[in-house]
């Protein structure tokens, strides 16, 4: 026995064992993926991502009893506690409520009769932290089997262990009952924030205001008219410093015929706007560039300056605390420039999230994982950006993405992507209309976030107080 901790006025008749000393502590395995008869048969097959930190009921994967004898994986009885052992869900947890087997990130732990599994999962859940920091620390978090059964559990008799569960999850009840109507609430806010966007972008958030105002308003032909006006403008100045560059002015005008007129927005989707609006490409509304693409081996000299990555672009804001630096001639500074007002959308990752570029303080640039769009009126750039999210919240936004696996925004695809095209003015309506509301939601969203980690400290708490032996009184006699 490893009776390695003195026990408290609390614990008496307690016994503090390794994992090892009262369970069997195994993990599973994968059957070779390219062997069609290894799988969809009957045997249930638990991957990591199944677990739920609860009982688990069912699983989205079958192998066949050919698999299971030609891999490592192994049967697991109902009952059994599920730990997964690394990756993203390094820690979850789950009490097995069928036969099942699993691959060979989950360690499947079968307690001794003296153990209610229960018990066993709530001070695991108790622990969850712990193991994860356990796991630190490599390319990849990862526990091992030896650092499960090393574990060492404050056992308490079997009578007490399972008046223990029941006024664990007495206490647990009323706090869930509270955590599932915040997330109701979060989820309505979802919503909500949802339906301003699609009213925002389809003219609804202001159709008392377009009325009030509608003999100010710039009817939105007109608007863009000119903004192909300006594209058009634009691009013959750059072709003539291109000229000047060169020596060579241009003998007459056929130099204007090369121009190419801008992509047609591609329609993927049904959009009822008000008849004072239009529906452009963002080709048409502005210029869209992909960043440096990142060669260690090739860029080697120039000006080493701070760069923006996808992970940089959140939605609706940039995070600036994570910045890698590479180099950059002379002659990219300006082509990979970032400037206020510009917006930089994810090109892959979450394929669509975008932000405004609001710093006059640093000079920064971007990598080709991102576009940069640039206006060539002034549009309001946080347009786009609720423009995309309202796209990318309800699925609309993913018709214009690429690859089946591996998901992707390419420039092709967003210059067709439509922009409906209200007044400049009633643009700057919808952006003020729609920040007020979004900043109250924030507002009451990360009041739910507190109340929901309040709520996750409440059961730590009582957990904490389960395994100190302060939640139950020691019944006499009472044996292991």
């Amino acid at each position: 026995m490893s009776d390695v901790l003195e026990n408290s006025d609390n614990q008496q008749g307690w016994q503090f064992l390794l994992v090892k000393e009262f369970a069997h502590t195994t993990s599973g395995g994968t059957p070779k993926r390219g062997v069609a008869e290894y799988y969809n048969g009957e045997i249930p097959w638990v991957k990591s991502g199944d677990l739920n930190n609860g009982y688990l009921n069912s699983c989205d994967e079958y192998i066949t009893e050919l698999g299971l004898n030609k891999s490592s994986a192994k049967l697991f009885k109902s009952g059994t506690l599920l730990v997964a052992l690394y990756g993203a869900t390094i820690g979850r947890l789950s009490i097995l409520n069928f036969e099942a087997s699993t691959n060979q990130a989950i360690c499947g732990i079968t307690v001794n009769k003296n153990v209610d599994v229960k018990y066993l999962f709530y001070y695991f859940r108790s622990i969850q932290r712990k193991l994860i920091e356990q796991g630190k620390g490599g390319a990849q978090p990862n526990i091992n089997q030896q650092i499960v059964k090393e574990t060492i559990v404050p056992l308490a008799p079997l009578v007490q262990q399972k008046q223990i569960v029941a006024k664990i999850e007495q206490l647990f009840s009323h706090i869930d009952a509270g955590i599932e109507a915040l997330n109701t609430a979060k989820q309505r806010l979802k919503q909500y924030r949802q339906s301003v966007l699609k009213a925002a972008v389809t003219g609804e958030l202001t159709k008392e205001w377009r009325e009030a105002n509608k003999d100010k308003l710039e009817p939105a032909s007109q608007l863009l008219e000119r903004i192909l006006q300006t594209r058009r403008q634009k691009w013959e100045e750059q072709q003539l410093e291109q000229f000047k560059a060169k020596g060579k002015p241009p003998k007459n005008n056929e130099w204007k015929d090369k121009y190419k007129d801008p992509k047609a927005s591609v329609m993927h989707m049904d959009l009822e706007l008000p008849e004072e609006w239009d529906v452009a490409s963002v080709d048409q509304v502005a210029e869209v560039y992909l960043g440096k693409m990142l060669d260690k081996s090739k860029h080697t000299s120039g000006e080493r300056l701070p760069y923006l990555r996808n992970i940089n672009v959140r939605w609706g804001r940039i995070d600036t605390n994570d910045l890698l630096q590479m180099f950059f001639k002379e002659s990219e500074l300006t082509r990979f420039d970032v400037t206020v007002g510009d917006v930089l959308v994810c090109e892959g990752g979450e394929p669509g999230r975008a932000a405004v570029w609001e710093s006059t303080k640093t000079t920064i640039k971007y990598q080709k994982a991102l576009h940069r769009v640039r206006f060539y009126l002034p549009i309001r750039p946080q347009y786009l950006v609720y423009l995309l999210e309202y796209f990318a919240s309800t699925g609309l936004l993913s018709r214009y993405f690429t690859g089946s696996t591996i998901k992707h925004f390419t420039k092709e695809a967003f210059l067709t992507l439509p922009f409906p095209l209200p007044s400049l003015i009633e643009m700057q309506e919808i952006i003020s209309v729609v920040d007020e509301k979004m900043y109250l939601a924030m507002r009451l969203e990360k009041e739910i976030n507190t109340q929901l980690m309040k709520a996750e400290k409440n059961k730590q708490s009582i957990l904490a107080s389960a395994f100190s032996g302060k939640l139950t009184a020691n019944p006499k006699g009472a044996d292991l």
